[in-house]
C-alpha cells in the first residue's frame, strides 16, 4: 500500500511534469489543479520557466497556497521577502522542480494558483 502511495505521488508531483512540453504539462497539471479547459487552452503556450510580475495580492495568493500545502512562508502580507523564498524553494526542491525560490508559473501551476501564470500585476511586489 505504502509503494502504491508513493508511486501515485511521483506520478503527480511536477518532476514527471518537467519533461513534456508546455502544452502537455498544462494538459497534465489541468487534470489536478482544476484548470478550465478555456484556461488550459489560453495557456498553452505558456513558457512554463518564466516568472510572472505578481502585484502584493498575487503574492498573499501565493503565500496563502504555500500555508495550504504546509510550507510556512512567514506572515501572509504579499511580500516577497526571505522567508516566502526558503517556503518556495523547499516546496520546489519538494517536488522536483529547479529549487531557486522564484516564482515560476510551473510553481504557480504546481502550488494550484494557475490563474496568477502569466500575471502582470499592477502593483510590484517589494522584496525584504
Amino acid at each position: 500500500m505504502k509503494k502504491l502511495v508513493i508511486a501515485i505521488i511521483a506520478a503527480m508531483s511536477p518532476l514527471a511534469i518537467a519533461t513534456f512540453s508546455a502544452t502537455a504539462q498544462v494538459a497534465q497539471l489541468s487534470q489536478y489543479a482544476e484548470i478550465k479547459p478555456s484556461t488550459a487552452a489560453a495557456t498553452s503556450q505558456l513558457n512554463m520557466d518564466a516568472a510572472p510580475n505578481l502585484s502584493q495580492d498575487n503574492i498573499r495568493q501565493v503565500q496563502q497556497a504555500l500555508q495550504r500545502k504546509g510550507f510556512d512562508p512567514g506572515p501572509v502580507d504579499g511580500i516577497l521577502g526571505p522567508k516566502t523564498k526558503e517556503a518556495v524553494r523547499n516546496f520546489q526542491d519538494r517536488y522536483g522542480m529547479n529549487a531557486s525560490g522564484d516564482i515560476d508559473n510551473q510553481t504557480l501551476f504546481a502550488l494550484g494558483v494557475p490563474e496568477l501564470a502569466g500575471s502582470t500585476g499592477s502593483e510590484p511586489a517589494a522584496g525584504r
